[in-house]
């Protein structure tokens, strides 16, 4: 009897990315043969992947021959580009159909900002077979950049590991806060400072864990500083996506203050809700989508640190309000 041959799919995308690992590894479960070609990035045991080095500023392009004949070698039965941006260069280069393109945020929202780059992102919209986007906030974004692609797209959100139980929260005195982002201004932590100076007065003991790294590290220091926060907020580094869990329920309250639409999702309020922990987050890009004010966490206008130390106010003064937004959430 002959054995079947399994179907093929060639993800171009980064590797190190925790969306894309799961992607392959998602379909792998399902019975397909997955090859990750990715622009940098480590090369992992448990995916089969082609590792393209960077080397300037236009990799996506000077490299893009290689990375089709990489999938040229694979021989895939679809191509499965994870941005419409450089990835989307890459699979515009390959000759296999049905070629799908996940759009994830950045590209279709921040990149298409002139009539060149817009240009470039509706090819790449047009010439692929079937379009996936995070969230209804990037559909409803991809239609306006390319009307016609409406029949061809689909919603599918990224997911987190559901966690089946939790652990329940540590007690109350002090109340903890946690903030998960890289340290950028799109992600609003000199908001989270700001508003910090608020919360202390009411609740002086409070605590704020800024986990990650970034442009804006040694701003964030120094404004905890010249804010007196010194004995309210710790600065944790970089945390493993691994390790998330454990950290987000060391703590009672998520704090997710981005300000920029490109938040296209919000995987993070995802991972503190499956953890049973209420969450408080700008009401801006896919965020609304992923948590229900005044059931799962409250939503905040975004760049208001006046609202945002007044939702986190209500939180952490009312302890069973915060445990039942966290049960609700997962």
């Amino acid at each position: 009897m002959l054995k079947t041959e399994k179907k093929r799919i060639a993800i171009l995308g980064w590797i190190n990315s925790v969306h894309v690992q799961r992607w392959a590894r998602g379909l792998m479960e399902r019975g397909f043969d997955i090859k990750v070609i990715s622009l940098g990035g480590e090369a992992r045991d448990d995916i089969n992947s082609a590792i393209i080095p960077r080397s300037g500023r236009v990799t996506y392009i000077t490299k893009a021959g290689l990375a089709a004949k990489e999938v040229e070698n694979f021989q895939p039965h679809i191509v499965h580009a994870h941005s419409a941006a450089g990835y989307g260069w890459w699979m515009l280069r390959c000759k296999t159909r049905p070629r799908v393109v996940s759009v994830w945020g950045a590209d279709v929202i921040d990149f298409p900002n002139n009539w060149l780059n817009r240009a470039f992102i509706r090819k790449v919209l047009s010439a692929a077979d079937h379009i996936t986007a995070t969230s209804q906030l990037l559909k409803g974004v991809s239609e306006k950049l390319l009307p016609r692609i409406a029949d061809k797209i689909t919603v599918i959100p990224f997911g987190v590991r559901v966690l089946e139980s939790f652990k329940p929260p540590p007690p109350p005195t002090p109340p903890r806060l946690c903030f998960i982002k890289a340290h950028n201004y799109k992600y609003g932590p000199d908001i989270l400072l700001q508003a910090m100076t608020q919360v202390v007065k009411t609740i002086p003991d409070i605590q704020l864990s800024i986990a990650g790294v970034g442009e804006l590290t040694s701003l964030l220091r120094k404004m905890t500083t010249d804010l007196n926060l010194d004995a309210n907020v710790r600065f944790v580094g970089f945390i493993d996506n691994a390790k998330i869990y454990d950290f987000v329920q060391e703590h009672h309250i998520m704090v997710m203050p981005s300000v920029m639409e490109s938040e296209s999702f919000g995987v993070a309020v995802l991972e503190a809700s499956t953890c049973g922990r209420a969450v408080v987050a700008s009401r801006v890009g896919g965020v609304p989508e992923v948590l229900m004010d005044g059931q799962t966490g409250i939503l905040v206008p975004p760049t208001n640190s006046e609202k945002l130390a007044e939702a986190i106010i209500k939180l952490a003064t009312d302890p069973e309000l915060c445990r039942q937004m966290g049960q609700n959430g997962h």
